[in-house]
């Protein structure tokens, strides 16, 4: 369970939670990034070091002096530099380089992106970062919203954080302990710099680390960082998990060992670990790359493994009466296609600014298509605007001087439209639709799925250089028939500033995983009399194995729909007798809601307000009785009004269909009396029959 709070939930409900083996009690998870991860781009820190010593000349008195007097390795990188940067003129000159070297945010590694989606999803509490560069921090700012996370670079940074990850006010953390690369005086690359990394800074990994267990994933460092190493010291129990290329150093483990072994006051007095003789490194490290695969391929053999556990892989069974179905771990197929298609070979020398136009070019159809795949071919342009598309649009024109293609362009390029009715509404290419059935209802009330294939192809023929690979066509053919497969939102992770006002204490839910569980408890222990009032735009949910089953007494259930498509499988899962459905128009359909009453007096209820179908929403359980209550008028009038208009569509389609048929009853008149004329005029006189017509 990533979400502590939910947790606690479930442990008031249910007291043998933590034997769930989904579950742990008081486990931190720290993703450690180092310069291996960023390796498929950029260069390490040896080679580093090489490009300085060409451009300041290499030192080799200076190295010799540190080898001597402070017992430096002159081919460690800090003991390169420390000679280098004799002066603070040549320091400085030095940061410029490696700030304009570092400075870089595109293209996507797949590592990255997963690491960012874990760390939404709270599968990550934090990540400590050794890297200057920024290929990270943007995989993180396109996962997540600015105020979704922290990022931790200098002492300012600190300020009212909150460092402790079971706080209810904690978001993920990003802590770039050696700086980075756009605030040249953060960087931090010598011995001395690394003892004077700030204390505010120190203590909040300090926080991080001190709990009864922690797993680090290392991804990429050599944890050779001797600040950090003495920092492993603090959990009560430590397990390092190496998605590295290349193991840990021998000397490394020693150095780490012997700080495990030292003693230690306070909480772990409590552990009963035994302190004073180095820990063997098979108790706390765990190597995963024994097949030396990259960084990027161990991170995906995780994320592979959780969706295993969770049971969120496609096609994975329910198993009646278990938890497992509470965890929602969201696919990372779309990271996996931006990876494939628009990653690219180490940069060398540098990401001209063309290069930079075009990949953003490329990542504003890519991601448009893959919105419009997520809305099912039906979005408003209003929150598509703060969302990645956009972005990368934003960026685009920016590079080009307002230059380049307009966004009508690129949308079609995407496979959409904008609709004839509505103009801020986008609706999918009618030629790259799926086939769809006769509708009387506004195309602009109707979901319009692509066909993923048709799809694949066109933006691919846009995006690729050609020829396109058949990889490529299946890898997004396989991302859209996904996206429009699955939930089509994502939660903010804090209160969006109008629910703390709304409501009375609403408990924010950060994730699927929270929103599910809490979900999952409101439905407890409920009798098949109690009601259950619903505001779901398709009702998909309820058709989830736990849901039917957990459901499967309840005799009064009503569900405000904003689109019917699933109207058949309901009815087939559901009794029409216990599930009442009503129809209404979706731009209007703005408030969702799950309200338990028993009998008919609501007792709790979960609630979110989604305008214009955003692809992004706050989530709140709420505690508050008055609150409750008020939902709960609020439903049954738009109940009331849903009925209402359900009979005036009825009413209207009624008044169509006579019309039809006797506006085709006439036309049927007509036609006989046509047939009857012609065959008049074409029958020879009567004269003419009779013979006597030849005079």
């Amino acid at each position: 369970m990533p979400d502590s709070g939910v947790r606690d939930a479930l442990v008031a409900r249910q007291p043998d939670v933590y034997d769930v083996d989904l579950v742990e009690r008081e486990m931190r998870c720290i993703a450690v990034v180092g310069a291996g991860a960023s390796a498929p781009l950029l260069a390490r820190s040896r080679e580093l070091a090489d490009e300085l010593e060409t451009k300041f000349g290499r030192d080799e008195a200076e190295l010799e002096r540190l080898q001597l007097v402070n017992n430096l390795s002159t081919e460690e990188f800090e003991t390169r530099l420390v000679a280098l940067g004799k002066s603070e003129a040549i320091e400085r000159q030095i940061r410029h380089e490696i700030s304009e070297k570092y400075k870089i945010r595109h293209p996507s590694l797949l590592g990255y992106e997963l690491l960012a989606h874990l760390l939404k999803h709270r599968f990550l509490d934090a990540i400590i970062s050794f890297n200057f560069d920024e290929l990270l921090d943007q995989s993180l700012d396109d996962e997540l919203a600015k105020h979704e996370y922290t990022l931790v670079v200098s002492e300012r940074d600190c300020d009212e954080l909150v460092s402790e990850p079971c706080h209810p006010a904690y978001v993920p953390l990003y802590v770039k302990l050696h700086g980075t690369a756009s605030e040249p005086e953060s960087l931090r690359f010598t011995p001395h710099s690394y003892y004077a990394i700030p204390e505010r800074i120190s203590g909040v990994v300090q926080a991080l680390l001190r709990s009864e267990h922690c797993v680090i994933a290392n991804v990429g460092s050599n944890l050779g960082s001797f600040d950090f190493q003495r920092l492993l010291s603090i959990p009560d129990r430590l397990e390092v998990y190496n998605l590295s290329y290349d193991p840990i150093p021998a000397r490394v483990c020693a150095k780490i060992a012997r700080e495990l072994g030292r003693p230690h006051g306070g909480q772990h007095a409590r552990a009963g670990r035994t302190r004073g003789r180095p820990r063997p490194v098979g108790e706390w490290l765990r190597e995963c790359g024994g097949t030396r695969q990259s960084s990027d391929q161990l991170v995906l053999r995780v994320v592979e493994t959780i969706g295993e556990r969770t049971g969120s892989d496609e096609g994975a069974a329910h198993t009646s009466g278990t938890l497992d179905h509470l965890v929602d771990f969201r696919s990372v197929q779309r990271h996996q296609a931006l990876a494939q298609l628009l990653g690219r070979q180490p940069l060398a020398p540098a990401w001209t600014i063309n290069d930079q136009i075009v990949y953003c070019r490329r990542r504003t159809i890519l991601e448009l298509a893959l919105a419009g795949a997520k809305a099912r071919g039906l979005m408003s342009l209003a929150p598509l605007a703060y969302d990645r598309p956009a972005r990368y649009y934003d960026r685009y024109r920016a590079l080009t001087n307002g230059g380049g293609d307009d966004w009508p362009v690129l949308c079609s390029a995407a496979g959409l439209v904008e609709s004839d009715e509505i103009p801020d509404i986008l609706l999918s290419e009618p030629s790259l639709r799926k086939q769809e059935q006769p509708s009387d209802v506004l195309t602009e009330w109707r979901l319009h799925e692509f066909e993923p294939r048709l799809l694949a192809t066109h933006v691919l023929q846009r995006v690729k250089n050609n020829p396109i690979e058949a990889d490529d066509v299946e890898m997004l053919r396989a991302t859209i028939a996904q996206l429009q497969g699955e939930a089509d939102v994502e939660l903010h992770m804090r209160d969006d500033r109008v629910c703390s006002k709304a409501f009375k204490r609403p408990v924010t839910l950060p994730t699927m995983t929270s929103m599910r569980a809490y979900t999952w408890l409101m439905l407890q222990d409920l009798d098949p009399d109690d009601q259950i009032h619903i505001s779901s735009e398709t009702g998909d949910w309820l058709l989830k194995p736990p849901m039917v089953e957990i459901l499967t007494q309840q005799n009064h259930i009503r569900l405000l729909l904003a689109f019917d498509i699933a109207h058949d499988r309901l009815a087939q899962e559901y009794d029409r007798r216990r599930l009442k459905t009503v129809v209404v128009d979706p731009w209007r359909h703005s408030r969702h809601m799950t309200i338990v009453c028993k009998r008919d007096r609501p007792i709790r209820a979960i609630y979110f307000a989604r305008r214009l179908r955003a692809p992004v929403i706050t989530a709140v359980y709420l505690q508050s009785m008055t609150d409750v209550h008020r939902l709960k008028r609020l439903y049954d009038l738009r109940w009331t009004e849903a009925m209402l208009e359900a009979r005036e569509r009825a009413r209207r389609r009624r008044e169509e269909q006579r019309r039809r048929r006797r506006s085709g009853g006439h036309r049927a008149a007509g036609a006989d009396v046509a047939l009857r004329a012609a065959g008049r005029a074409k029958r020879p006189p009567a004269a003419a029959i009779s013979g006597d017509g030849g005079n």
